[in-house]
């Protein structure tokens, strides 16, 4: 009898464990659930709200892309001009008196060519290339003719050449 006492001891000690050990996952399963949908639900409308608030910035992030393309186009003919003209003339410019976002600095010395040339072309419809040939010389950029006819041939996307009787004309493409 006491064996048969032991063994019914023994076996709902071992039902016993082996049933916590089989329900607690279950539980514990049905917990992440519940904490799963919890988080995506939490998720979900922060997302909502995230994305109203994009939605609101939008048009000022769009203007603010506009201005810093526009930006960019005015900086880059800056230095093509300031390569032109030479730095002598701009260095008077008050910079102290602007905040630091309106410094505006630029790399004149290492400007090639043919922006060089598109600085000068952008002022006038077309010209002659002797004639731009001699307003490079004129601001100190000696270049010769067979230099610009490459740097033209080079930059076909930039420049557009007419020959009109034996005279070649440039332009900018449009």
């Amino acid at each position: 009898m006491n064996t048969e006492n032991r063994n019914n001891e023994s076996t709902n000690i071992l039902t016993k464990v082996a049933s916590v050990c089989t329900i607690n996952p279950v539980i514990r399963f049905a917990d992440m659930r519940a904490r799963l949908e919890q988080q995506y639900n939490a998720d979900y409308e922060y997302l909502e709200k995230n994305y109203k608030e994009q939605n609101k910035l939008r048009p000022a992030v769009l203007r603010f892309q506009d201005l810093e393309r526009e930006a960019r186009l005015r900086r880059e003919r800056a230095a093509r001009i300031i390569a032109v003209l030479g730095e002598d003339e701009f260095k008077e410019r008050n910079v102290k008196d602007r905040g630091v976002s309106q410094g505006i600095y630029f790399d004149s010395e290492h400007v090639p060519l043919w922006e060089a040339m598109r600085a000068i072309v952008e002022q006038v419809a077309e010209i002659q290339v002797v004639d731009l040939q001699e307003t490079l010389e004129y601001f100190g950029r000696i270049a010769s003719r067979q230099a610009i006819e490459s740097a033209l041939a080079s930059h076909k996307e930039t420049f557009e050449t007419k020959t009109r009787n034996r005279e070649k004309f440039v332009s900018l493409k449009r």
